[in-house]
C-alpha cells in the first residue's frame, strides 16, 4: 500500500467521514461522496451517548466492537480537536441507568456477570449525585466509562479536520450505481459522472441497499426513525446522563438537555409528531420532575440505518469483491465511529483487523435465507 492508493467512500455521515479521515492520515487518497450535505441525517440527529455498556444487553461480538471503539474514543476526540481546532465536547461524567421496579433491577444486576466497569447503586446514593432524580426510583446501575459527545460539535470538528487534510469532498452528489467490471466493484456512477478507485467503501446508511440490489446482492436494511427534543431549565439540574426504558436525558455544556428517542419503522418520513414529543417529555418528567416547566428548544428526527439482526455490516463479501461494507450501525454510529474507522483502515491497508469481523460479515445474510 502506498500514497497512490485510492478509495471512494459512499456516504458522508459519521461513519464515512471518520473512515475518510483515518485513510487520509494513512496516506490513502480519498474521495468522500454524499448525496446531500456532509454529516447530516442520523449523524447529527442523535444525543451523542457513548453507551458501550448501558445499551448492550448481552455479551458477544457487538459488545466487543462497542468496547473497542469506546476504548479509543478519548484519545481520538483529543486528536480530532487538535486536527480541527473544534471541540467535540467530550464529557466523561458516565451514565446512570435507572431501575423502577424489581424486574428492572434483576435485568441490570444480571449484566454484572459479564460487563466491565459497572456498579449497582441504591436510590439514595444516586440522588446524592443527582438530587433531581425522582424519589420513587428503585435504584440503578452506574456506568462510569459510558461518556458522551455533542453530535453537532463532533460533526463540525470532523468536517473541519477533513477539509484541513485536503479530502476530496463531493457534497450534493448522488451515487446512482456501483460500477462492476470483471466481477469486481471498481467505482461509482454519480450525478457528476463516473469515478474509479482501488477500493470502494459503502457507508450510505439506510440507503445502502439501493446500491447493492442492482448487482444482485439484497442487503436487508431499513430506516428507523428516532424523534428527539431539546429542553433547557433556568439552571442545570443534572451532570450525568440519565437513562431508563424508553427515555434518556443527556446534559450538554451549553445547559441544554437532549431527550430521546423514539424507535419507529416509518419509512423515510422524518417529520416530528406532537404525540411523540409529548410522550418523550412525559417520560423525562417522570424521571426528572424539574423538567415539568423546562423551556422547549427544538425537536427533530433522524433515520437510523437498521439491520434485522441488530448487527452492522462490516467487512467484505464474496458476492461483490472490491467493496468494503461499513453500514447498518443503527443507533450506535457515533459510538462506533472511531473503532470502525480503525478497522476499515486496516482492511484497506491489508492488515489484520484488531478484532474478528466474521459476526458482521455481509455474507451472513445467506445463512438466514437458506
Amino acid at each position: 500500500m502506498n500514497s497512490t492508493t485510492s478509495a471512494i467512500i459512499v456516504g458522508g455521515g459519521i461513519i464515512g467521514s471518520t473512515i475518510a479521515l483515518d485513510l487520509i492520515r494513512a496516506g490513502v487518497h480519498c474521495t468522500l461522496i454524499e448525496k446531500g450535505a456532509l454529516l447530516q441525517e442520523a449523524s447529527t440527529a442523535a444525543a451523542g451517548m457513548l453507551g458501550a455498556q448501558v445499551e448492550i444487553h448481552q455479551p458477544g461480538a457487538f459488545y466487543e466492537l462497542c468496547r473497542l471503539s469506546q476504548q479509543v474514543y478519548p484519545e481520538w476526540a483529543k486528536e480530532l480537536e487538535h486536527l480541527s481546532g473544534v471541540s467535540p465536547q467530550y464529557i466523561d461524567q458516565g451514565i446512570l441507568r435507572i431501575a423502577w421496579n424489581e424486574e428492572d433491577e434483576h435485568e441490570l444486576r444480571s449484566r454484572l456477570e459479564w460487563i466491565q466497569d459497572a456498579v449497582w447503586m441504591e436510590a439514595a446514593a444516586m440522588r446524592e449525585w443527582e438530587p433531581s432524580i425522582a424519589t420513587n426510583v428503585r435504584g440503578g446501575m452506574y456506568f462510569p466509562k459510558d461518556h458522551q459527545v455533542h453530535p453537532v460539535h463532533l460533526a463540525k470538528a470532523l468536517q473541519a479536520a477533513l477539509y484541513k487534510q485536503d479530502c476530496d469532498i463531493r457534497e450534493w452528489t448522488p451515487v446512482f450505481n456501483l460500477i462492476e467490471r470483471g466481477g469486481r466493484v471498481v467505482g461509482v456512477r454519480t450525478s457528476e459522472g463516473e469515478l474509479y478507485a482501488d477500493q470502494v467503501i459503502l457507508c450510505a446508511g439506510a440507503w445502502s441497499h439501493a446500491l447493492t440490489e442492482p448487482l444482485g446482492f439484497q442487503l436487508p436494511m431499513f430506516p428507523s426513525k428516532g424523534q428527539c427534543i431539546s429542553v433547557k431549565t433556568s439552571a442545570p439540574i443534572i451532570k450525568k446522563t440519565i437513562f431508563t426504558k424508553g427515555c434518556y436525558i443527556v446534559p450538554k455544556q451549553d445547559g441544554s438537555m437532549l431527550i430521546g428517542a423514539t424507535q419507529e419503522e416509518a419509512g423515510f418520513d422524518k417529520r416530528c409528531h406532537v404525540s411523540a414529543v409529548s410522550a418523550l417529555h412525559t417520560k423525562a418528567t417522570t424521571l426528572l420532575p424539574a423538567l415539568e416547566q423546562a423551556e422547549l428548544i427544538s425537536t427533530w428526527a433522524g433515520l437510523r440505518p437498521g439491520t434485522r439482526d441488530g448487527l452492522p455490516y462490516l467487512g467484505t463479501s464474496s458476492k461483490l469483491p472490491g467493496l468494503i461494507y461499513s453500514t447498518g450501525h443503527y443507533r450506535n454510529g457515533i459510538l462506533l465511529a472511531p473503532g470502525t474507522g480503525k478497522l476499515v483502515r486496516q482492511l484497506v491497508l491489508g492488515q489484520k483487523p484488531d478484532m474478528d469481523l466474521s459476526a458482521f460479515a455481509p455474507d451472513r445474510i445467506f445463512a438466514t435465507v437458506e
